[in-house]
């Protein structure tokens, strides 16, 4: 099935069997399944699928066993939203599809047609991966749908998504949802949502942490639109708003130019008076404030970029040059030369001409920057206190290189010893968060998206963790890639597993950093950031996406979808798991309740490992994890000490478990928390 040719494929690249080259490209093709007679290219069926499976379109005629048009059933909590979807295949292309919802109607009213949005999965050549082919851009108009290149038909995923009222009685709602298309009668199926009687925070109160980065030059150049034009604004909103439901509140600024986020223009224009000082033009930063805190939601973490790789006087020798791409690093290393020993580069507009173009400055370490810098910063914080986001404030970026003593030095006085962020493979726990002094001992790294330094919990008879509640903010950087890979159960269950273990939650999540850029032969090849390999952090550069290139703007794909569904189930947990280590609280739950809740939520825990390791023998054995780059590989290793192995297939027999009893094990997460939140607020 789908799911498991997916799961499968997902755990090589997530355990090191990389299929990518430098720039994302997939090493080489799945071979192409021999033809199949019983492909009818006339003929066109439907039937309902499970948003936790894939629809992997090399097997659509007839549909996959097991498989029929049925009635389709959603549980879900107030204030949530929760997906559905039925699949039209066939053995040629598909066309003139029509889908349509009505108004769900229960005991506590009407959810109107409104709250239900109808998106298409496809593909086509905007999805970039061929070596994971299946339908995850979700566009919200339908397409007609080829033959995929090497499949033996083609799959058109309808997506369904029920925005569930903050203020719905708890109850079962019943409607119809409807699909047709050329060459089939339409298909009609109940539509059956069950809301319990628990109430979602807004996502901008979630606990988990989830930090997405948007590229405004990517949609720049994705759209042909000049930089910061009344129709690049409006993409910048369109991106915001896709990301916002996942709870992601982190904002990044760059103040100078060129960086690893593949930004081209400082978000501060520096304006020459011609006798060496400047004024400073703050426009495009506060707009992109001003995009951000209407369409994301209030910043939680306002990032200004001051230092890149490039300002390194390590040189072209260090670490960080890119050795993976063809020519070995040479245009890394050539880039990065060029640039020994300057400053600087921030976007400064010619008086006369008004023309934007990027300038050096001195660097951090000349006395005379001083006097650039502090004005200009303090504008900044000027600005941010006035949008009461002060003390969201922090600077950045740190790979696994970072700015020099002296310049750090520089910056503690210039900006009043805000907290550094790092974005690499070290993060270690007890050198993040106030207080710690991690940076050379002389200020604070107030937030790590960290690839290494983990810790994943297996069994919770050996122990529990909450990483949700720690005082470090410390998020799980999962690179290389593979987060393009996930499958639908792998999304919905990557932020579980960070706040079962030591991590807040997941961070550096590429939001539109699709690939962007294009070979002679218009094929898509890598994204903004490759502009300046100067500034490349290796295999540290940002390598995934949850949002894809719709028609006129970003649009979510189906593992954005799935994620968000799993940071929900996050809050839920994070609701009942309070209350449990809160002594009075748990008190006010009684026994039984506080029992149930502690089931649950380790029957949860559970069916979430399954899907690494499909024996429960092996999971018994494990605790706590604290090495590994993720959850399969921190498996592998403990199981590597125990001279014992991964068993093989594991993950994918594990998935296909956990695909037939999901919603059920949600539904009891929803209904506890209800219950946990209704006894706390009783009088």
């Amino acid at each position: 099935m789908g799911r498991l040719f997916g799961a499968a494929l997902a755990w090589g690249v997530i355990l090191g069997v990389s299929t990518m080259s430098a720039l994302g490209q997939p090493a080489s093709r799945p071979s192409a399944p021999p033809p199949d007679p019983a492909v009818k290219a006339a003929e066109v069926r439907i039937w309902t699928s499970d948003v936790v499976t894939d629809d992997v379109p090399r097997s659509a005629w007839p549909a996959p066993a097991g498989e029929e048009l049925k009635p389709i059933s959603l549980i879900g909590a107030r204030n949530g939203k929760f997906s559905a979807k039925i699949v039209i295949a066939s053995g040629g292309t598909i066309k003139d599809v029509q889908a349509s919802a009505s108004a769900l109607k229960g005991p506590g009213g009407t959810i109107p047609a409104a709250n239900i949005q109808i998106r298409y999965a496809a593909m086509g050549e905007a999805q970039f991966w061929p070596a994971r082919a299946v339908p995850d851009m979700l566009l919200e108009a339908p397409p007609e749908v080829a033959v995929f290149t090497g499949q033996r038909g083609a799959n058109l995923p309808v997506w369904f998504t029920v925005s569930v009222p903050k203020d719905a009685k708890a109850g079962t709602y019943t409607g119809e949802v409807s699909v047709q298309a050329a060459g089939a009668a339409p298909a009609k199926v109940p539509l059956t949502l069950e809301v319990t009687n628990f109430t979602l925070a807004d996502p901008q109160d979630y606990r988990t942490w989830m930090d997405f980065m948007q590229s405004p030059d990517t949609l720049s150049l994705e759209y042909k639109v000049p930089l910061w034009s009344d129709q690049h604004w409006k993409l910048i909103e369109r991106s915001f708003q896709l990301i916002s439901p996942t709870g992601s509140r982190v904002v990044y600024v760059p103040l100078i130019g060129r960086t690893n986020f593949g930004n081209e223009q400082s978000m501060v224009k520096w304006l020459p008076k011609g006798d060496g000082t400047y004024d400073y033009d703050y426009t495009v930063m506060d707009r992109y404030l001003d995009a951000a805190e209407k369409n994301l939601g209030k910043p939680k973490l306002v990032v200004f970029l001051v230092w890149d790789v490039c300002m390194s006087l390590q040189g072209a020798g260090n670490r960080t040059i890119n050795t993976f791409v063809e020519d070995g690093g040479k245009a890394v290393r050539e880039a990065r030369e060029a640039l020994l020993g300057k400053g600087p580069r921030v976007t400064a507009v010619d008086p006369a001409t008004k023309e934007a173009n990027l300038i050096f400055l001195p660097r951090y370490e000349d006395p005379a920057s001083k006097a650039l810098w502090a004005p200009m910063f303090a504008g900044v914080k000027k600005r941010m206190a006035q949008r009461g986001l002060e003390k969201t404030m922090a600077l950045g970026i740190m790979p696994d290189l970072w700015p020099s003593k002296e310049e750090v030095a520089f910056w503690n006085d210039t900006a009043g010893g805000l907290p550094w962020v790092v974005h690499a493979h070290a993060g270690r726990p007890n050198l993040i968060g106030a207080g710690a002094k991690g940076l050379y001992g002389m200020t604070d790294i107030g937030y790590a998206a960290s690839v290494g330094f983990l810790s994943f919990n297996v069994n919770t008879e050996k122990g529990r963790m909450y990483g949700w509640r720690l005082p470090a903010l410390m998020s799980h950087y999962f690179r290389g890639g593979a987060q393009l890979m996930f499958t639908p159960i792998d999304a919905r269950e990557f932020p579980i597993f960070q706040i079962t273990g030591g991590q807040r939650g997941a961070g550096r999540i590429g939001a539109d950093y699709w690939r962007v850029l294009r070979n002679a032969k218009g094929e898509r090849r890598a994204p903004a950031t490759a502009r300046f390999p100067d500034n490349s952090w290796r295999n540290l550069d940002i390598g995934d996406w949850y949002l894809a290139p719709g028609p006129d703007g970003a649009v979510a794909t189906t593992r954005l979808e799935c994620l968000r569904e799993g940071v929900q189930e996050c809050e839920a947990r994070i609701v009942m798991e309070e209350a449990l280590l809160d002594a009075a609280k748990k008190a006010k739950l009684g026994d039984d309740l506080a029992r149930r809740c502690q089931e649950a939520l380790d029957e949860h825990h559970h069916a979430m490992w399954k899907t690494v390791c499909n024996d429960d023998d092996i999971l018994k054995q494990l605790g706590e994890l604290s090495s590994g780059r993720n959850p399969p590989e921190a498996i592998t290793q403990a199981l590597e000490k125990m001279h014992k192995a991964l068993p093989k297939g594991s993950a994918a027999e594990g998935q296909a478990w956990f695909a037939q009893g999901w919603q059920e094990r949600e539904k009891k997460l929803f209904v506890l928390a209800g219950e946990v939140a209704a006894k706390l607020a009783a009088k």
